[in-house]
Order: C-alpha cells, then sequence, then structure tokens
C-alpha cells in the first residue's frame, strides 16, 4: 500500500508544468503570480516549511512577529504594484509617520518625514541641513533606472557623501546609522547609485509595514496563486537540477527525495548562495556571477508586558564605535505600527546587530537589555521582557560594493530555458527581489509563446 502511494505521488508530480519555480521567497511569488494569472501552468517549490524567504512572519499571543526587522519603502513602484495585485489593501500598509530616533550616546534627535523636523534634528548643522535639502531634490523626481546607474560617481557611499560636502559629524551620526541597518553594512561600502536610489525611495514616502507583519505579502501571494491554479508546495527542497543530455535544455528539477518535477521552463528563485550551488554544474560561467560576499544580520525578538516607547518610530544606534560587540543597532517596538490596535496582546520588539555573525543568541539578548538601560534607565526590562527567540541570517543579502551591480548574472542564463530569479539578478531589496521576478515571467512567457 505505502508502495501504491508513492507511485501515485511520484507520477501526480511528474506532470509537466509549463514553469517550475524553485523557491518560494518574493521573488518566486512575484514571478509565480504573473504566470499564473496569464494562464500558465506553475509550480512552485519551497524548501522551508513557508514561503517568503527571509520576510517570513510568525505569531505569538496574537501579534505578528517578524523572522527579523524588514520595512518596506511606500515608494518602491514594482513593490507596490505587487502588493495591489495580491490584494493587501493600503490601509494594511501601515507607515512609521514619526520616522527614526537617534540616540548617539548622550541626547536624542528625531527625524521624520516632516520637513520640519530636519531643521531641528541635531545631528546635522545648517551646512549639512543645506546639502541634504539639495540633495533630496536633485534625486526626488529622479528616474529609479538612472539613479541607480550612478554607481560609478564615487567608490563607496561614504566617499560619495564626503565629495557632496557631508562633515563627518552628519555621516557618523545620521547616514551611517541610518544607512547601516539598509546595507547591513555600517562602513557604508555600497555604491553610490544604490545609496541615491534607496535614498530617493525616502524622501519620496515613509517606510511602511505590514498589519500582519511582512510575512502577510508572502502569505498573501501564496493565497493569489493557488487561486488561479497555481501549485504551492513547502517543504520540499531541491536536491539538483534535471537536463536533457542531448539537446541540453532543463527538464526539472530533483527534490531529496529522488522525485522529479518536469516543466518546460525552470526559473532559479533560491537565495544567492543556494542559487550558485544549484546553477554551477549546468553554467559555471554564469554562476560565477552570482556575488558570494554577502552581509549577516542577526534579529532579538522579545514580548513585553508594557510597552518600551510610543510613536510609530524606529530607535537607531548613533553612537561612536566602542568597540564593545555584539552591537544592537536598531531596536523597533513593531506593535506600535503593526497590529497596534489588539487589545490585551503584548508588546513586540525586535533588535537588529549588523554584522557579528559570531554572536550568540544569549550574547545578543546581553546586549539588548545594555542597551535598554542606557537608553531608558527607568525601564523595568528584565521584569516584563520574555525572549521569542533569535533569528541569524549569515547570508541576508549581498554586499553591493563598488562595480559588483555591473557584474550581476540578469535574469538569463546560459542554458536558454533556465532563469534566474533573486535580488541577486538586480540589487539587495525587496524591491529587487519582485522586479526580477516580474522580470523572469515576462521572459518564461516569452519563451512559451
Amino acid at each position: 500500500m505505502v508502495g501504491l502511494l508513492r507511485s501515485e505521488q511520484m507520477s501526480e508530480q511528474n506532470l509537466v508544468s509549463d514553469v517550475l519555480i524553485v523557491g518560494g521567497g518574493l521573488a518566486g511569488l512575484a514571478a509565480g503570480l504573473d504566470l499564473s494569472r496569464s494562464g500558465r501552468k506553475v509550480r512552485l517549490l519551497e524548501a522551508a516549511d513557508a514561503v517568503g524567504g527571509r520576510a517570513r512572519t510568525e505569531w505569538w499571543g496574537g501579534r505578528p512577529v517578524d523572522r527579523g526587522f524588514q520595512v518596506t519603502f511606500s515608494a518602491y513602484p514594482a513593490f507596490r504594484k505587487f502588493v495591489a495585485d495580491i490584494g493587501i489593501p493600503k490601509s494594511d500598509l501601515r507607515p512609521f509617520v514619526d520616522g527614526g530616533a537617534f540616540f548617539d550616546g548622550a541626547q536624542w534627535g528625531e527625524l521624520s518625514s516632516s520637513p520640519l523636523s530636519l531643521f531641528r534634528f541635531s545631528a546635522l548643522d545648517v551646512a549639512d541641513r543645506a546639502r541634504f535639502v539639495r540633495l533630496a531634490a536633485e534625486i526626488r523626481f529622479a528616474s529609479p533606472r538612472r539613479l541607480l546607474a550612478r554607481d560609478q560617481e564615487a567608490s563607496t557611499t561614504e566617499a560619495f557623501l564626503l565629495q557632496r560636502g557631508f562633515s563627518n559629524a552628519a555621516i557618523d551620526r545620521m547616514f551611517r546609522p541610518l544607512f547601516g541597518v539598509i546595507f547591513l553594512d555600517r562602513s557604508l561600502s555600497a555604491d553610490p547609485g544604490y545609496f541615491l536610489f534607496l535614498l530617493s525611495m525616502l524622501v519620496r514616502g515613509p517606510s511602511v509595514l505590514p498589519s500582519d507583519g511582512l510575512g502577510m505579502v508572502g502569505d498573501w501571494a501564496a493565497g493569489a496563486i493557488r487561486q488561479t491554479g497555481g501549485d504551492i508546495r513547502t517543504g520540499v527542497r531541491v536536491a539538483a537540477l534535471a537536463r536533457d543530455p542531448d539537446s541540453g535544455r532543463m527538464t526539472g528539477a530533483v527534490d531529496g527525495d529522488g522525485i522529479t518535477y518536469s516543466a518546460a521552463v525552470v526559473i532559479l528563485a533560491v537565495d544567492a548562495p543556494a542559487a550558485r550551488e544549484l546553477l554551477a554544474d549546468h553554467d559555471a560561467g554564469t554562476a560565477a556571477k552570482i556575488p558570494s560576499d554577502g552581509a549577516s544580520v542577526t534579529s532579538a525578538r522579545f514580548a513585553l508586558r508594557s510597552s518600551l516607547y510610543q510613536g510609530r518610530k524606529i530607535l537607531l544606534n548613533a553612537a561612536p564605535e566602542s568597540g564593545v560587540h555584539p552591537r544592537i543597532d536598531l531596536v523597533c517596538q513593531t506593535t506600535n505600527v503593526n497590529r497596534h490596535d489588539a487589545v490585551g496582546a503584548p508588546h513586540i520588539v525586535v533588535a537588529t546587530s549588523v554584522g557579528d555573525s559570531d554572536a550568540t543568541a544569549a550574547g545578543i539578548e546581553d546586549a539588548l537589555e545594555r542597551q535598554i538601560h542606557r537608553w531608558f534607565p527607568e525601564f523595568p526590562w528584565s521584569r516584563v521582557a520574555e525572549s521569542i527567540g533569535v533569528v541569524r541570517h549569515p547570508f541576508a543579502q549581498f554586499r553591493p560594493l563598488a562595480g559588483v551591480r555591473r557584474s550581476l548574472p540578469g535574469t538569463r542564463t546560459n542554458v536558454p530555458n533556465l532563469l534566474l530569479a533573486g535580488e541577486f539578478t538586480m540589487h539587495p531589496s525587496l524591491e529587487g527581489a519582485v522586479s526580477s521576478g516580474v522580470t523572469a515571467a515576462e521572459i518564461a512567457e516569452r519563451q512559451l509563446g
């Protein structure tokens, strides 16, 4: 009986799809949505027990808890369209209207979307404020594509800011703490084009968080794909890609149990390390273009019985480097923004440490408690905070250092019916992931005729 069930399962899973998508992050989901809505037979395989990739959400006491602090920018064009296509109302994209609060080791300074906050922000003197206003005006309505192409204006973001006349104080007290957690790199080594693109998104609209956490996007996208006939399977880890030795074309993929999933077109939408490994045997040249220099991030999550602070804002550590690690770079009470109206539920706090990939979970949690004591000396953290666990992403995204984005592999490979989707084909952001999925779907449509 078991053998019969296994045979039926294999037969069903060997049915040919139009498109097989390997990976259920936002890139794979974006590709799957467009293809399934155009009437293609789509099958998506995800190794984890849920879709979403790094943008996943768990639940604790009726509250959403993201597996790492991430927000999205309301001005992202492809991401905004993707969210609308899967049916998430605009009212469920809740803005950080109070912006960010920066603690420089002695005092707090707040910077929000209000123009007046810029002139009250102590990290910028009069000259730096004028420079920032000029730069913001320059990029506010510029084409995102053209901004990304300005990657060669300087070797790094820090060098670009210095060329523009910004003081070291402005760089260390505003740009480094803010973009350090966006780049996942406090050295500000990202290329200037990527920095200008992200800054333009910030000046065009606020950062937002879905009401049910960032995982809401992946969940709704999966639901939309299934509603149009797409097949999504979680807990299926692809071990190898399958290829016809005579034609050289991909025929599908094989999972860890030896089951083959066949398709006319294969879209590889896993993270960069996994994509490089799966692609190497079939297209070593393209695999070598997938970036291997990754940025790490660790997030500690806590449930609090009393609120840490008020306001829809993010707390940023702008204090000078002390040499003490792990360093807590960001703290956010996410329930001030998402699900803030849930009665009687705990307050969720997520803290982020950039870099420090060797730090233990206990070390991150201890560092957070010390940080909270420095920021809010009277707050009884040890009595009201309960750990929900620490999540570590050793390769959260690739580092867009000078010249890296110009050598990325792009969507096409040297195997005609094998396509790539993922931020490593464009730029390391949620927008890059979604855009890459849309691009892969467009090419797959043309290949399928």
